[in-house]
Parts: structure tokens; sequence; C-alpha cells
């Protein structure tokens, strides 16, 4: 699995950023070239470097379930026609009908956030 694919999108990053969501991640989204790097790490012959200047936290799959409140699961699932093999993640309150959808678990994780704070029905 492609590390893109285990981490939040840019533009979920930048959303949760401007919802205040403290900017401690593991990789970084680089604002201006999309380059998911890790913090302090220099590529040779690159203009992107790693430095925290200029980027967003690409939150992974567990420090997204860290900030979600416990009772938010996390479940992949098929999707469209039947032996398609297509699945979709959705993240919700265990025994709610209210649920998030996306093609990745960390993007699932990270717009059930994102709505969680913007309706402040929690705090991160």
């Amino acid at each position: 699995m492609k590390l893109e694919q285990q981490v939040c999108s840019l533009e979920l990053a930048k959303r949760l950023r401007e919802l205040e969501v403290k900017q401690e991640s593991l990789f970084w989204w680089h604002d201006g070239c999309s380059a998911l790097v890790k913090p302090h790490v220099k590529r040779q012959n690159d203009y992107c470097v790693g430095t925290q200047n200029g980027s967003v936290s690409a939150f992974t799959v567990a420090e997204l379930g860290e900030m979600l409140p416990i009772e938010y699961i996390s479940q992949r699932r098929p999707y469209g026609s039947i032996g398609a093999n297509e699945y979709r993640w959705l993240t919700g309150k265990y025994d709610d009908d209210y649920v998030i959808s996306a093609s990745t678990e960390a993007d699932a994780r990270a717009k059930m956030l994102i709505y969680l704070l913007e309706k402040k029905l929690i705090t991160v």
C-alpha cells in the first residue's frame, strides 16, 4: 500500500489546519508541490524540502484515530456492483446513523473529524 493511501489527502489536511488542529504528525504535505515528506528530511535535487514551514500535517490513520472519540469506528465495506471488488471506508459513531464515506480510511477519518469540529461536537 502506498504511503499516500495511509495519510489524509492534502485538501483535507489543509481543512484540518484551518480548524486549528495542532500540526504534529509523522508526515507532512509540503505546500506548493504536494510532496509527501517526513519532517526535516531534504531530498536531493528537489525544491520541496521537508521543513514544517509552509507545510501541513499529513495525518496517518492512527493519528486521526487518536483524535476521534473512542466510540467512532472505521469499517471497509464492498462498494458498487456485486463482485466489482471495490471498497469504501466508512467511519461513524457506533450505533449511529451518520456515516462518512471515502476511498481511504485516512480520508474517512479526516472527514469525520472535520464534521465533528465544524459542528462543534468535539474540540481537539
